[in-house]
């Protein structure tokens, strides 16, 4: 059995920020990067299948966009907004907080907070 890495995604309008993090809860990447609008279509599934091969592990990746059309975009939801497995990743949409906004530049206290996974308590 293959270790599970969980990856917090959290994109946006103004910039995509991604924490992942080990069995352990360490954090193993965190990135803030360009809005997800901006960039091409498979760079996000190609995001996270670079991740599950480089630390030999299957993600589960937890997804949380300010709209259905950005989660949608990222290609990690099928046409119902049902999050999609594939051979390296699990996903598991999650609906946007009403009325939450980023911190400054480098906070991800928005992104450590996506931490439901199914079958899980939070």
């Amino acid at each position: 059995m293959l270790p599970m890495i969980l990856v917090r995604l959290l994109p946006s309008e103004s910039a995509m920020h991604v924490v992942a993090s080990d069995a352990s809860g360490e954090e193993i990447l965190k990135a803030r990067l360009p809005p997800a609008g901006q960039a091409h279509r498979l760079a996000t599934r190609t995001l996270l299948e670079a991740i599950a091969l480089f630390c030999n592990a299957r993600l589960r990746v937890v997804l949380s966009a300010d709209c259905e059309a950005i989660s949608f975009a990222q290609g990690l939801c099928d046409g119902l907004g049902l999050g999609i497995d594939t051979v390296h990743y699990d996903v598991e949409i999650l609906a946007p907080r009403q009325g939450r906004r980023l911190g400054v530049r480098g906070d991800f206290r928005d992104v450590r907070r996506l931490t439901r996974i199914k079958g899980e308590e939070t």
